[in-house]
């Protein structure tokens, strides 16, 4: 999942960031989006004839894509967050 290594300014190969500290973020991550997501699908007035199951399936699509922050935010937490 996180396997590759990134290094930092000094060109030291960083450690991978921990699965639990990415779960933890997907747990914080995957619900938001999925939330996000099903307003959006209410927002449109296209989505009405799909009714509950079409917000459903937005929801869980929604979640999948909740991973992209969830990585980035993982990672930060593991580099430390600082200002640059």
């Amino acid at each position: 999942m996180s396997d590759c290594r990134h290094s930092d300014a000094s060109g030291a190969e960083a450690a991978p960031v921990p699965r639990g500290l990415l779960a933890f973020c997907f747990a914080l991550m995957g619900p938001a989006f999925a939330i996000n997501s099903a307003f959006i699908a209410l927002a449109i007035p296209a989505m009405a004839p799909y009714g509950v199951q079409g917000l459903v399936v937005v929801g869980l699509i929604g979640s999948v894509f909740g991973i992209f922050p969830a990585l980035w935010l993982a990672r930060r937490i593991h580099e430390g967050i600082r200002e640059d």
